[in-house]
Formats: C-alpha cells, sequence, structure tokens
C-alpha cells in the first residue's frame, strides 16, 4: 500500500509544480514583458508630487553580449534627445527586429480586468489628481477605435485622470473580442464609458462622424462639470501631458480649435456630389457615389473643410446639439464624402457664416490662423518619414520623435505598436516624465495665438 501512496505524493507534487510554473509564466508575462515601461505609481491623495524618478535613462534594449564582453542598451534619452543620431537608431532598429516586442490579445482583457483594483495598480493608472489646477479643470475625451485594445488603453492610460470623462466609440464591425474586452476595461473606471450607440463605421462615411456626435451626445448627459472636449483616434497620443493641455485650454477661454481650409483646396466634388454607404456590414463596405448632386446646403452655410479632430468648447458642443441649423447641415451631410472633414470647420468659421452665430467660433480667414488639436505629417515633397508610410499618413518611428516633441500641438496622430514599439514605449515614457517631474512651461506661443477668447 505505501507504492500508491507516494505516486500519489509525487503526482501531487508534480501538479502543484506545474500549477505554480504556469502562474508565474503568467505572471512575469503580463506583469513584465509585455509593456517595459511601467508608470511610476503616486501617493494616493497629495499633490504636488515629489520628483524622484527619471524615466528617461531608463534602458529600454539591450543588445546581444559581444564576444569582448562588452554590450550595448538603448535608452530614451537617446532617442528622444539625441540630435538625430542614426548610429543609435540603427542599433535600436537591429534589437528591435531581433527581440521583436509582444503584446496582449484582444481576446485576454477580459480575464486582466477580472480584477480591477489590481489591473490599475499593475498598469500604473493615475487614479489621484497631480494639481489642483487639474482638479478644477474636467476634460471630455472621444475615443474611436476599431482594434488593437493594449494600444487604446495606453492611450487611455496616457491621458487618464479622474476629473475627466471618457468615451469609446467601437465599431460595430469590430471583432466580438474587442467589444468585450472595451467593455470589461471601461467597467474598472467610473469616468470610463462605451458609447451608448455604436455605429458601422464606413471610411470617409457620415457614420465616422455620427460615431463622434453619439459620444459627444452622451458625454453631456453624464457630467455637467467638463468645459472641453477633444476627439482624439485610437492610432493618436498626446504630445503634452494633463496639466499643460489644462493650461492651453484655460488660454482658449472658450475658444475652439478647429482647422479651416478655404478656397482651391475645398475639394466642392467631396460634397457637391452624392455618396452613400454599401455593404455597412461586411469587410467590403465602402462608400460609392451615386451619380445624383446633393441639395444645396441649407440656411445659405457656406462650405469650409478642415480636419475630422479638434478641440471644443462645451458650449460648442451643446450648441451643435440642439441648434436647428446645425442640426440641418448634419442631416444634409448624410451623403457627402468624409463630412467629419467639413462639418466641425464649417459650423467654426464665421467669416463666412456669421449668421451662425456659434459659440467660441473664429471670424477671421480660416486659412490664416494656426490649427493645434492633432498633428499628422502627410506624404508629399521631401516629407521623411523614419517609420512607415500608411494611406499617405506617417506612423511614426523613433527617428521622427526629436522633432515631433518640439512642436506645439496638444496630439500626434499616428503611432502603431506593430510598426515602432519603441517609438510608443519613449512616448509613454516621455508623458509620464513631465507629468510627475513637470518642467517650466512656456505659455507665450499660445497666449499669442489669433482665435484665443482674450480674458477680460
Amino acid at each position: 500500500m505505501k507504492f500508491p501512496v507516494r505516486r500519489l505524493r509525487r503526482r501531487c507534487s508534480w501538479l502543484l509544480m506545474t500549477l505554480l510554473s504556469a502562474y508565474l509564466v503568467f505572471y512575469l508575462h503580463y506583469s513584465f514583458t509585455v509593456y517595459t515601461y511601467q508608470s511610476v505609481l503616486l501617493p494616493s491623495k497629495s499633490f504636488p508630487v515629489t520628483c524622484k524618478a527619471d524615466l528617461l535613462s531608463k534602458p529600454r534594449l539591450v543588445s546581444e553580449q559581444k564576444q569582448n564582453g562588452s554590450g550595448e542598451h538603448i535608452t530614451c534619452q537617446q532617442i528622444l534627445f539625441g540630435s538625430g543620431n542614426e548610429t543609435v537608431y540603427e542599433v535600436a532598429r537591429e534589437i528591435m527586429a531581433a527581440h521583436p516586442a509582444t503584446y496582449i490579445d484582444d481576446g485576454q482583457f477580459v480575464e486582466l480586468t477580472a480584477d480591477c483594483v489590481d489591473f490599475r495598480r499593475r498598469r500604473g493608472y493615475h487614479l489621484s489628481p497631480l494639481d489642483q489646477e487639474e482638479v478644477e479643470f474636467s476634460i471630455a475625451y472621444n475615443i474611436i477605435m476599431y482594434r488593437h485594445i493594449e494600444q487604446v488603453e495606453r492611450l487611455l492610460r496616457a491621458i487618464y485622470r479622474p476629473q475627466n470623462m471618457y468615451c469609446i466609440h467601437i465599431d460595430l464591425n469590430s471583432p466580438a473580442e474587442v467589444h468585450a474586452g472595451m467593455m470589461a476595461l471601461a467597467r474598472c473606471f467610473p469616468n470610463v464609458f462605451i458609447a451608448s450607440k455604436l455605429e458601422y463605421v464606413v471610411y470617409a462615411g457620415f457614420s465616422r462622424l455620427q460615431a463622434d456626435i453619439n459620444c459627444m451626445s452622451d458625454h453631456v448627459k453624464q457630467d455637467d462639470r467638463w468645459r472641453y472636449l477633444i476627439n482624439v483616434a485610437g492610432e493618436a497620443f498626446p504630445l503634452r501631458t494633463n496639466a499643460e493641455i489644462v493650461k492651453i485650454l484655460k488660454i482658449y477661454n472658450g475658444a475652439n480649435d478647429i482647422e479651416g481650409i478655404y478656397g482651391k483646396r475645398i475639394i466642392r466634388s467631396r460634397f457637391e456630389r452624392e455618396y452613400e454607404e454599401v455593404n455597412v456590414k461586411s469587410p467590403k463596405r465602402k462608400l460609392r457615389q451615386t451619380g445624383q448632386k446633393n441639395p444645396p446646403i441649407p440656411h445659405h452655410i457656406d462650405f469650409v473643410r478642415g480636419s475630422a479632430y479638434g478641440i471644443f468648447s462645451r458650449a460648442f458642443v451643446e450648441f451643435l446639439l440642439t441648434d436647428t441649423k446645425a442640426k440641418d447641415l448634419l442631416q444634409w451631410s448624410r451623403k457627402t464624402f468624409s463630412p467629419d472633414e467639413f462639418y466641425w470647420s464649417t459650423l467654426h468659421h464665421t467669416y463666412r457664416n456669421p449668421h451662425l452665430h456659434t459659440p467660441g467660433a473664429y471670424s477671421g480667414i480660416p486659412d490664416e490662423k494656426p490649427w493645434l488639436a492633432s498633428y499628422a505629417m502627410w506624404r508629399g515633397g521631401k516629407t521623411v518619414c523614419f517609420g512607415k508610410w500608411l494611406r499617405g499618413v506617417c506612423v511614426y518611428g523613433i527617428g521622427d520623435l526629436p522633432e515631433l516633441i518640439k512642436n506645439k500641438y496638444l496630439f500626434a496622430n499616428k503611432f502603431l505598436l506593430d510598426v515602432d514599439p519603441l517609438a510608443y514605449e519613449c512616448m509613454e515614457a516621455l508623458i509620464e516624465q513631465r507629468s510627475i517631474c513637470p518642467p517650466p512651461f512656456n505659455d507665450t506661443y499660445y497666449r499669442n495665438l489669433p482665435f484665443i477668447i482674450k480674458q477680460s
């Protein structure tokens, strides 16, 4: 009888060791391998925060040891402030090619967020405000996404503050695991929610604009504290910290920041001809011309083109949701090409449309003012992209970052983890470093913008 007992003990020991090993592999993988950058956790209720971290000098990539015993490592300090040192970039690319990054699959987020307290802690969210000025200035965000939960989650982490509000619109064509994972993620935060009405989004179709409108409507109903709304793509990333964004928006003082293009660059065919979305529930969904002409724009409104992304005052958002002329323009735009690139702009630029009386509008010539909501690098001329061109837009690589971080924009689009994970990681480190160790902020440029509403 002793032999079976010993054998049973051995089997139990083997099973226990197997389970323990599996747990350690799982824990180490999700705690360290998926992302090498980890935010510095902050005291629960204290500001200002004492600056002790140096995230930019932390080794991010380490090369294989050479025969003479020396190795090479790459830091974000070198990447961001190395003045275009091509040797550093070359070594970084070689290491990344030899050791591809690993990512969290969309289908794993339901399990990862099962324990919300543990998830928020391990992912390094700022669950307490960093200073009183941020506490008193709430911002609403729209995040429009289709896939890649991990990248959207890391964007959310970079811009997350407990006083802000976050609406996430998930394309109805997104896989089921994306919907399940994002819903599980949203449940871990009281100020993050999925849009109450989701759309089958067609590229350049009205559905893309409607997705933003749906989130705007939800924001107005959900909370009355936020002062500005910013809409961003899931592939965007901030160039400014939340504290810096608050300072800039306070300077705006109710003015919107919306791109304006007028004259020959309008591309009138986009709204003079009728377009319709077809196969909206299919991978073959697209926008096509019907061969018909659109009726004239209602209320003698003059067309102004711009970007799908902007910075909108609360008064502007409430105006477009309730004003008769704004709602008529929205209805008319259903059969146009890429209405998200003219709807905001047309309402905002009263140089062409003074009769709209839009809150926070700009009355000057549209093309003669800056626009700082979201920077994108478009292909053309001598433009160099160190990452990858995708549909005419640069997906940023590490070589793009030194110049990118110098500009005055609030966000940059686009980044993709599977194109250059180190570029994304270094942007995370930069924003986190500046959040917990804020450098002096020079606001002179923003105070001299032509579209701000001057303080009385």
